[in-house]
């Protein structure tokens, strides 16, 4: 079989595929993926429909999110190609995807461009001294995205971030930077015209630095439309799970649009 990410042939063999999920060998599980082995280097995942917040210490399943988180990467997935970034998904059905076999790194990269999120909880007082350049960091702030790289702790530790000596034994830190940055500023000419305000974002990517291999979807970026959530920060809030599946909804139907006038 032939795969390409945008082809509805594809989309029907991994459909195939996923009716005899269970009967292949399983490669790995993890909290949110269930990873088993095709053959020849490629793997089928499927997504488990759960949420975690380190900061709000809560944990839940909430049906159908895995669904949105899915279809909401294939357009994210599709859209990093055709810009040139490089991808280990090699195409996308209706409950599953195929993706070439990666063995995961132990490093998440970040990329930021708001002053949201860690930073804002764990620098106490950071808006109160000026930088060396006459400004000053405020919580919501926008700047200029830049790169960190976190260790990757079992849940429900917090992911901490690492030194940069450290994170290149685990990963090529240069071209991972180049990766994530190219990869972010993609994804944010793409949502803007949407409306769509990306403000962070974590990637998944290989040892070498140079390919994607994880989701795209809210669960691992911050984005904001109005002024609303979009991502799991409506779950870390203490939102219904219904509320999260509209949040969820509405970015799907938003990306899925041309653009917004």
């Amino acid at each position: 079989m032939k795969f390409d990410l945008e082809s509805q042939a594809t989309s029907k063999y991994i459909d195939e595929l996923n009716l005899q999920f269970e009967s292949f060998p399983l490669f790995c599980e993890g909290e949110s993926k269930v990873v088993r082995e095709l053959g020849n280097n490629l793997v089928l995942i499927r997504m488990k429909p759960t949420l975690f917040s380190y900061k709000a210490n809560r944990y839940a399943i909430v049906e159908g999110t895995e669904q949105y988180r899915l279809e909401i990467s294939r357009i994210l997935w599709q859209c990093l190609a055709k810009a040139g970034v490089t991808v280990s998904i090699k195409g996308v059905g209706k409950h599953s995807y195929v993706s070439e076999k990666v063995t995961p790194v132990p490093v998440e990269v970040v990329v930021k461009a708001c002053h949201v999120g860690t930073p804002k909880h764990i620098y106490k007082k950071m808006e109160s001294y000026q930088t060396r350049f006459g400004q000053y960091i405020c919580p919501g702030d926008t700047h200029e995205p830049y790169v960190r790289f976190d260790w990757r702790n079992p849940l429900p530790e917090r992911d901490e971030c690492l030194p940069i000596w450290i994170a290149n034994q685990y990963i090529d830190i240069k071209v991972a930077e180049q990766t994530a940055l190219k990869s972010f500023h993609v994804l944010r000419q793409f949502l803007s015209p949407r409306k769509i305000h990306l403000q962070d974002i974590c990637f998944f990517i290989t040892q070498d630095g140079k390919e994607i291999y994880g989701e795209v979807s809210p669960d691992c970026m911050r984005v904001k439309y109005e002024g609303d959530d979009l991502d799991k920060d409506v779950f870390r809030q203490g939102k219904s799970a219904d509320e999260v599946l509209n949040k969820y909804r509405k970015f799907l139907e938003l990306i899925q649009l041309p653009t917004i006038n």
